[in-house]
């Protein structure tokens, strides 16, 4: 079989090679040049490409390495052998790690591309609770995902535009503190000069033209190509007319979702509503009284024996230590702290 008939939708091991020859020759290496980086003959790197050995992951991630794929090599690689995915779904991961633009519509469930490791770890831990995959699938699943973020920690990556529904940053994977440092890695994301994510909020739901997560991808030569998944198998879509579609579709979607910035603020709201659900042992919180009482013997008590643990400062009113506390982030509470040192709430 010629290299050039590997049809990568075949089966992981031929999105593998497929994957391999792409990387390679756009670095412009020969199959020697290659094997020679790695420690392997150019004959190896030959039947790699051309699916007819399963490589060991110590070929993958030195090519991994000399072909500046930071892992997504290795997240291909993961798929052999393993029936835990949708069908069409390793064809579609073939494409994503080289496309140049990648555009995601997600509901219910923050996209893969995006979950944090402990976020993908609990969710993983869901499905083998509920007896959808083996404890060894899940695990192979999460290191699937790590390849595919691999792209986007490179020099120059690819654009990542998300439109994802609320119920993506409201729903409570693992816990409220998976949750809490999720979504500030979705703040810390979406500050990328490559990135840009929006929210629709719940109040949009009816003008949603999508019922499935839908992605599209852009490649370096401008091909234009899309997937979806249901509850049975995932599709690369390639038919220009029907992309096209989806990508109209998507340019509304983007229209009817918030900005940007009000699409943070929302995630910095959700991440302050998560601080309620944190489970704290107050009984055992060390409490301070603040420095500063007004005539009326006004106090506040601050503990902040939780900060480290569960990401929170709680505060109490002095005079009733056993009613209500206020529950806030422990850097909201910092950056009010510091604002305070500094001087910004004196009055006259």
């Amino acid at each position: 079989m010629r290299i050039n008939e590997l049809d990568p939708s075949s089966s992981p091991l031929a999105a593998l090679g497929w994957q391999l020859r792409e990387r390679r020759q756009q670095q412009r290496l020969t199959q020697d040049e290659l094997g020679s980086l790695v420690n392997y003959t150019g004959a190896y790197v030959s039947m790699i490409e051309n699916g007819k050995r399963r490589p060991p992951v110590e070929f993958i991630r030195a090519a991994d390495r000399a072909l500046g794929a930071a892992g997504a090599l290795e997240g291909l690689w993961w798929m052999i052998g393993h029936t835990s995915f949708h069908g069409g779904f390793p064809e579609y991961v073939g494409f994503e790690a080289r496309a140049r633009r990648i555009q995601v519509w997600e509901v219910g469930i923050l996209p893969g591309i995006i979950q944090t490791e402990e976020y993908a770890r609990a969710l993983e831990a869901g499905y083998v609770e509920r007896g959808s995959v083996t404890p060894e699938q899940a695990a192979e699943r999460v290191g699937v995902l790590l390849g595919r973020q691999a792209p986007l920690h490179q020099a120059d990556p690819p654009e990542l535009h998300l439109v994802i529904d609320e119920s993506c940053i409201r729903a409570v994977v693992g816990s409220p503190q998976v949750m809490m440092r999720q979504l500030d890695w979705l703040i810390a994301l979406s500050a990328r000069p490559n990135v840009v994510l929006q929210i629709v909020p719940f109040a949009h739901g009816a003008k949603r033209p999508f019922t499935h997560m839908t992605i599209l991808l852009t490649m370096a030569d401008g091909e234009l190509m899309g997937y979806t998944e249901t509850h049975q198998r995932g599709y690369v879509e390639h038919e220009y007319g029907t992309v096209a579609g989806w990508l109209g579709e998507y340019h509304r979607l983007q229209i009817e979702a918030l900005s940007p910035a009000d699409s943070l603020v929302l995630i910095s709201k959700a991440r302050k509503d998560l601080c309620n659900m944190v489970p704290v042992d107050t009984a055992n919180a060390s409490w301070f009284k603040s420095n500063y009482s007004g005539g009326g013997g006004a106090c506040v008590e601050i503990s902040t024996s939780h900060a480290q643990s569960h990401g929170v400062v709680l505060v109490r009113d002095s005079k009733n230590p056993e009613g209500s506390y206020l529950t806030l982030p422990a850097a909201s509470w910092q950056a009010f702290a510091a604002a305070v040192g500094g001087g910004a709430f004196r009055v006259g």
